[in-house]
């Protein structure tokens, strides 16, 4: 990780966008989000039906990613530094954050292919610029479960990949518990893997297209929560 990328990070935490934990970790922990998001999009999942790429790019075109809520830039900054092949969308609807974001793209000359969005995450994903459009989403601490299932999956492409991070030390159960088949089902999202390394995080595979009825309109995926 590059020096300009870490004072990045620690004005973001200076500046509040960021909790106090220390800085090395969590940017470990956003590096695992760009290794789970690679390892995906090169395995053949036969779970996730093959189906023509919905951009329109031909096949090994660089990945698409959003950040959901960026905010202090965790973890899109990192992906967008680990996997210099992807273009990255940093969506976040803070003013202050959104600004803070757009300074950082430019200080560390990533503005080729990262850009940033300020939108809530309902309304870009009911925006053709954003709907159906993505290979990967990641979710650092974006909400509950299934507020980031709702937002998600109207701006993933069929075929493409939701990473959240995962509190430790669950169990199966409880992990099963946080994301139902039955209710992410209703969005075209499929319950994936659950993957564990020095940090846990969870893909959620996008089996078909999102219903046209979701996301609903802003802030009732967090007032009336689909489970």
């Amino acid at each position: 990780m590059t020096a300009a990328l870490v004072d990045v990070l620690d004005e973001a935490r200076s500046s509040g966008f960021l909790g106090p934990g220390p800085l090395d970790v969590q940017i470990r922990h956003a590096e695992g989000f760009a290794a789970v998001a690679c390892r995906l999009l090169e395995r053949d999942f036969d779970s996730v039906p093959a189906t023509p790429d919905p951009r329109g790019w031909p096949p090994g075109s660089p990945a698409l990613v959003l950040d959901l809520g960026s905010g202090g830039g965790l973890p899109g900054l990192v992906v967008a530094q680990s996997w210099p092949e992807a273009r990255v969308v940093l969506l976040e609807a803070q003013g202050r954050r959104a600004a803070f974001l757009g300074r950082a793209v430019e200080a560390l000359g990533l503005g080729d292919r990262v850009a940033v969005r300020q939108a809530r995450a309902e309304e870009f994903g009911r925006d053709p610029a954003g709907r159906s459009r993505f290979d990967v989403v990641t979710a650092r601490s974006f909400g509950p479960p299934a507020v980031v299932a709702e937002c998600a999956a109207p701006l993933l492409r069929t075929g493409g990949w939701l990473v959240v991070s995962e509190p430790p030390d669950q169990s199966d159960e409880e992990v099963t518990q946080r994301w139902p088949a039955g209710p992410l089902a209703q969005l075209g999202l499929r319950p994936g893997e659950r993957l564990r390394a020095a940090f846990d995080y969870r893909a959620l595979g996008q089996a078909e297209p999102c219903p046209e009825r979701f996301p609903r309109r802003n802030g009732v995926p967090a007032k009336r929560p689909l489970f």
